[in-house]
């Protein structure tokens, strides 16, 4: 889930105003995660580590992930070894309207690599520009297309909210994928139980960040069914202290071991 990868609804769904302003108050970190699976396939072995940076700035944020994994399978002398680098960085305006982005995908270190931007007009369509080293093209961005991080502000305002049938959810949204196919996606975000802890325990994180509401929310996407699957915390702050995701038919936990605060811009006229 690294909220990039982490809608109009119907009825039993609350419907989130497609704008990019909103009165959450993310704050700028670096996480690193501890990653674990908790039952690998037989005869399988598998390593990973992941990191995230989010920071503020006058006319925008600047945003950047990576996730390392390598999985190995087999017996003794026939082995099996495949690692896997999914990375992205992108600059989003504050007014959630425009974002230029690089990203990349390997696997034994082969892979797409793509830059570009996506630009929204007033009703929030437009256009995903993906300039590739394997497939060149433009993805047209359907109405109330939300970017990466005014999704992140708008679903906490949501989940924030007085009324409780509100904060209730599910919430729906359509926005992009940058982590490796660059295209439009639908993502529904339910809300479920706390994961559960792990044995042996996840490092205890201590920081103000941390110390308000947290929610752990379940994102699914018809668009991409297990590339976007994931349950994950979500704090009043922005953080993500801890996520699920799926990649070759296993499920892989991220729980946060460290964390950083970025001070905020003081920016004006």
């Amino acid at each position: 889930m690294l909220m990039c990868r982490f809608m109009i609804a119907g009825s039993a769904a609350c419907v989130l105003a497609a704008v990019g302003a909103h009165a959450a108050d993310i704050q700028g970190h670096a996480a690193s995660y501890q990653v674990t699976v908790e039952k690998p396939p037989e005869n399988t072995k598998v390593t990973g580590q992941v990191s995230t940076t989010l920071s503020k700035a006058c006319d925008g944020w600047r945003y950047s992930s990576a996730l390392f994994y390598t999985i190995e399978r087999g017996t003794r002398g026939n082995v099996k070894s495949d690692s896997f680098q999914e990375g992205m960085k992108f600059t989003e305006a504050l007014g959630g309207t425009t974002l230029q982005y690089e990203g990349r995908y390997h696997v034994g270190g082969r892979g797409e690599e793509a830059s570009g931007a996506a630009t929204l007009g007033a009703d929030r369509s437009g256009i995903l520009d993906v300039k590739s080293d394997k497939l060149p093209r433009k993805v047209e961005l359907p109405a109330a297309t939300v970017l990466p991080i005014a999704l992140r502000g708008q679903l906490i305002d949501a989940l924030s909210n007085e009324d409780p049938a509100r904060a209730r959810g599910p919430f729906s949204f359509r926005t992009i994928e940058l982590g490796r196919f660059y295209v439009s996606i639908d993502l529904t975000l339910a809300r479920v139980a706390a994961l559960p802890a792990l044995k042996p325990p996840a490092p205890r994180v201590g920081s103000p960040l941390l110390q308000k509401r947290a929610w752990t929310l379940k994102q699914t996407s018809k668009t991409l069914t297990e590339w976007m699957e994931s349950t994950f915390e979500l704090h009043e702050s922005g953080v993500i202290t801890r996520f699920t995701f799926q990649r070759d038919g296993i499920v892989w936990r991220a729980d946060l071991k460290e964390l950083n605060t970025f001070a905020t811009p003081q920016c004006g006229g």
